[in-house]
């Protein structure tokens, strides 16, 4: 199946960056007071790399950019058992694409070739995926970016189910949920990075 362990930060499943429009400075209406040339096009630079700045730091804060282990406060465990709790995530929107999505996105008899291919004897589960997979490929041409898609939203489920454990177990200690809230907040502001900062400060 389309590799889904792109959970780590720094790997977008979308792009949809881009870079600000330039801006012009303002003409002075006085010719004593205009800018030099030279200070003009640092004005520009200054206004582009600000601009820059400002969406850098948007975009860092983007669910798709969240390391799924900094979300879920995970800070022990080896790499051999992180890799393994990606397996089981992928598996888990595998089996849930499947379920769930591939009938609407094929007809009758292409999903009878995938019951088929499901239902082959001899063949172990993974051999049966990879020719599910490359069946669907053809079939749904942006495959991979609704698996990515379901990544995300399993992702974000995740979080919140972490938000909801928390305020039970802080239930009580008006600071520590007013700082849940806090961090809720910012979650549904799709600002990621800082919500999950507050969680990490409490645990």
């Amino acid at each position: 199946m389309p590799n889904l362990q792109t959970m780590p930060a720094n790997d977008s499943y979308v792009n949809n960056y881009s870079p600000p429009g330039k801006k012009q400075p303002n003409k002075m209406t006085k010719p004593a007071a205009q800018p030099s040339s030279t200070s003009a096009a640092n004005a520009v630079k200054s206004a582009q790399s600000s601009s820059s700045v400002s969406n850098q730091s948007q975009q860092a804060e983007l669910l798709e950019e969240q390391n799924i282990f900094e979300l879920l406060g995970v800070k022990d465990g080896t790499e051999a058992e992180k890799e393994q709790f990606l397996d089981e995530l992928q598996q888990v929107i595998w089996e849930d694409f499947l379920e769930n999505d591939v009938d609407l996105l094929v007809t009758t008899q292409e999903m009878n070739q995938v019951n088929s291919i499901q239902n082959q004897v001899g063949k172990t589960a993974a051999e049966k995926q990879t020719e599910l997979v490359s069946y669907l490929a053809k079939l749904v041409p942006d495959l991979e970016e609704i698996m990515l898609e379901k990544a995300l939203e399993l992702k974000e489920e995740m979080v919140f189910e972490r938000v909801k454990g928390m305020k039970d177990f802080y239930a009580g200690q008006t600071q520590k949920l007013q700082q849940l809230e806090q961090a809720e907040q910012l979650f549904r502001q799709d600002q990621w990075a800082s919500g999950a900062k507050i969680l990490n400060s409490l645990s």
